[in-house]
């Protein structure tokens, strides 16, 4: 199943500058509780059929 939720770490960016997910999970309120500030962002997960065409 896949999380509602994923929190990226911004200041931890992969090889291709891209940022590294540290956290995942379906309560945003708990999500934010324990990752809070400008390094992590918390992006809402969608399954491949809900996306919109690129």
């Amino acid at each position: 199943m896949i999380p509602k939720y994923i929190v990226f770490n911004t200041n931890m960016p992969d090889k291709n500058g891209n940022a590294l997910p540290v956290g995942q999970g379906n309560n945003l309120d708990e999500l934010l509780s324990v990752y809070h500030g400008k390094a992590y962002q918390i992006m809402k997960a969608k399954s491949l059929s809900n996306r919109e065409e690129w």
